[in-house]
């Protein structure tokens, strides 16, 4: 019997920063297959969802991200309402941004993963998480992530997602420019790379990434500023420093918080770079009764 579904859910949606990314080669489908460990981390967007019978209806406030249909939430409730097969099922969503879209963080992707989980127990539907993961598989690639738990290893073309264990101490500074890069952009220069018979690191499927980002020498490349501020960061004593995703966005690892604060105080390459200090997530935050890593509420930036 189906347990009674809450008449209303509010969530937390993370960001994910990869602590490791290598692009293994082309696939016949087209994309790229790789081989990437995931952290999730304590920048959030805020979900708010309502049963209602019939629609979906999504308002969208903070960053300037598209609303409706065209956003991943939308498209995410309207699949899992044809995998149950319930015409009358509907909600009304209200999603508060904080994470940058076009960033490499991943929120677009954990936003729909929380609208997944959410309207799961919203409805009552009891789906086990394995198909929810594949309902979030053909939205994204990044989404089955975000239901894996707070740290992950995922390959094929990033939608195979097994559990790994996260890190449990230290801080993140997160910096990005102001401006964004398509996802499919910065593969289509790793493919001109390969055809022109460039050297591409390569590695075994089996083995974890750890602590490089093969897309790094295409997009710093074209874009130097962000080589200038992975390196400083590490210049202001981050112990790693890397660029997630296909970014913009890259993170510094600092061990203690005081140290991290200083960083980011002293972290200046111009008024138009954003920056946020986390700290990286070690539990997942898909439950109503989710505060954050040291028991305080989730904030956004």
């Amino acid at each position: 019997m189906k347990k009674r579904a809450p008449a209303r859910l509010w969530l937390a949606s993370p960001a994910k920063v990869n602590l490791g990314l290598r692009v293994l080669g082309l696939r016949p489908d087209g994309y790229h297959e790789v081989v990437t460990w995931i952290q999730q981390v304590s920048l959030f967007d805020r979900i708010w969802m309502e049963e209602r019978r019939g629609a979906i209806r999504l308002s969208v406030d903070g960053r300037e991200v598209p609303g409706g249909r065209e956003n991943l939430v939308h498209r995410a409730a309207v699949a899992l309402k044809v995998e149950a097969g319930e015409r009358s099922l509907g909600a009304r969503i209200h999603l508060d941004k904080h994470i940058p879209a076009g960033a490499g963080l991943g929120g677009g992707s954990g936003n729909a993963a929380a609208a997944l989980w959410g309207l799961n127990r919203l409805w009552g539907l009891g789906l086990p998480v394995q198909a929810l993961r594949r309902i979030g598989a053909s939205l994204g690639s990044d989404v089955p992530s975000f239901l894996a738990g707070p740290a992950s290893v995922c390959r094929g073309r990033g939608e195979k997602a097994s559990r790994r264990a996260p890190l449990r101490r230290g801080w993140f500074i997160l910096v990005k420019p102001r401006y964004s890069l398509a996802t499919a952009a910065v593969y289509g220069w790793m493919r001109e790379k390969r055809l022109r018979g460039e050297v591409v690191s390569a590695a075994s499927e089996g083995r974890t990434p750890s602590y490089r980002n093969d897309l790094e020498d295409v997009v710093f490349k074209r874009h130097p500023d962000l080589r200038a501020a992975r390196d400083r960061l590490l210049r202001l004593g981050a112990s790693r420093a890397l660029m997630s995703g296909s970014g913009p966005s890259l993170w510094g690892l600092f061990f203690s918080r005081e140290r991290a604060l200083d960083a980011l105080a002293r972290f200046r390459l111009g008024r138009d770079w954003e920056r946020w200090l986390v700290r990286p997530l070690a539990s997942s935050p898909f439950a109503p009764s989710f505060m954050g890593p040291g028991g305080e509420k989730p904030a956004g930036g």
